[in-house]
């Protein structure tokens, strides 16, 4: 790569087109997911409810509920626990009814929006209900979450952290008539979400939200971070408690945007107008209970910005089938879960 060019201009950055998913057979895209799946055995498949190993494949014939259509469907069976099971059987991927092939196809596509996807963009790409491109991109979103946070991973550990939160949502259209403008709120503060992440540096820094605003990531701290070189935060007042915890640079942003000597959050600021791009130019609205999603998916793409677009797709969908079935967004539609929701 020449050192003037971005990384996104290099031959790196694409390793993999549309084409090369699009000419595949429905068939090749099922071993992609069994791969991926099934990579610690080498992708040799074994039991997901016992870990067995000795299973075999059967062939079972599902009959189309709305148009009739007889087609075969390969699934699995354990020869220990005698259960049946597919590449998909307690995954985000449960219970689907789109083809292996229109999922890898979707998700490339999401790959590949370094600004997100719309899940009616979607629709339109893969001829699919506006339901079910939502509820997949969502699933996505949820593993992406997942795979950022101190859960998967641990605590940012031993490094420089920065450290910044913003607020999102509660627009208000503003009145006709200019007179009834007066006293109106320039935000609905019942519809804003309080969103905040962290951001370790380095060149293979971690990229972690956290859903709440700075006093609130302040009191959960210890569960995000330890033993920190340094945090990195502006000149807001609810940081002053980290004083008394971990050594704490500060940034004034009135004055300037950085030192000159490594004390900034330029960072954060950049995971922000990511962030931003997203909300406001290509999702437009979100629900304020599920913009924490949103969130780990603009922490993941920030994460993983100078990765090939091959990888990113191996890396969404192995989070997305390494992560066990969702109870928010099974049977969704269905309103199975809408109380949890």
């Amino acid at each position: 790569m020449e050192a003037d060019s971005h990384y996104l201009e290099s031959s790196e950055a694409v390793t993999l087109g549309i084409f090369d998913i699009t000419e595949m057979s429905e068939a090749q895209a099922e071993s992609v997911f069994e791969a991926i799946r099934f990579a610690s055995n080498g992708g040799e498949p074994f039991c997901v409810w016992c870990d067995c190993q000795a299973v075999y494949r059967i062939t079972r014939k599902v009959k189309n509920r709305k148009t009739g259509e007889i087609t075969e469907r390969r699934i699995f069976k354990c020869q220990k626990c005698l259960k049946q099971f597919s590449v998909t059987s307690g995954t985000e991927f449960h219970g689907r009814k789109l083809s292996f092939k229109k999922i890898l196809v979707a998700a490339f596509l999401f790959a590949n929006g370094a600004a997100g996807k719309a899940a009616l963009h979607l629709r339109r790409d893969i001829h699919s209900n506006r339901k079910t491109s939502w509820l997949l991109l969502q699933k996505l979103r949820e593993s992406m979450t997942s795979y950022v946070g101190v859960e998967a991973r641990g605590k940012l550990s031993g490094s420089e952290v920065e450290m910044d939160s913003t607020s999102v949502g509660g627009h208000v259209r503003k009145a006709n008539r200019a007179v009834d403008r007066k006293n109106q709120p320039r935000r609905d503060m019942s519809k804003v979400t309080n969103l905040s992440v962290l951001v370790e540096r380095g060149p293979r820094g971690r990229v972690v939200p956290f859903l709440g605003n700075e006093a609130q990531l302040v009191k959960a701290i210890n569960t995000l971070v330890e033993n920190p070189k340094r945090i990195i935060v502006d000149d807001h007042s609810a940081w002053n408690p980290l004083h008394a915890l971990f050594p704490v640079s500060r940034i004034r942003h009135k004055d300037q945007y950085s030192d000159l000597n490594g004390t900034s959050t330029n960072r954060a600021e950049s995971h922000w107008s990511r962030f931003k791009r997203m909300y406001n130019g290509t999702y437009r609205h979100t629900a304020p209970h599920y913009r924490h999603f949103y969130n780990g998916e603009c922490s993941w793409r920030e994460e993983h910005r100078r990765t090939s677009n091959g990888d990113q797709l191996i890396l969404m969908l192995a989070g997305a089938l390494h992560h066990p079935s969702s109870p928010l967004f099974r049977g969704y539609y269905q309103r199975t879960m809408r109380k949890a929701a």
